[in-house]
């Protein structure tokens, strides 16, 4: 029994992305229990531009977080984010 991703690895996922220049804050919503195993294809499934950010969603084996990046420079955090392999 291997553990691929636990939450200890989204939070240093979310910690990266804290760190980021371009990011103010980054503030995580609910956590939703992920049905069906397999694991997920990419840390960060989806990535919409909101007012002030990003809304994107992480998978980690067994849940689904939503978070909230603050920032006003989104491209920037995308191409990190893409750079790190986080989403396709």
């Amino acid at each position: 029994h291997h553990k691929h991703s636990s939450s200890k690895d989204y939070r240093r996922l979310l910690d990266r992305l804290a760190d980021h220049e371009a990011v103010h804050r980054v503030a995580t919503g609910r956590v939703k229990p992920r049905m069906g195993a397999g694991r997920p294809v990419s840390p960060i499934s989806k990535v919409k531009q909101v007012d002030s950010g990003l809304s994107i969603t992480i998978n980690v084996d067994g849940a689904i977080i939503d978070a909230y990046v603050v920032t006003d420079r989104p491209d920037e955090v995308i191409a990190f984010m893409r750079e790190q392999e986080w989403t396709r």
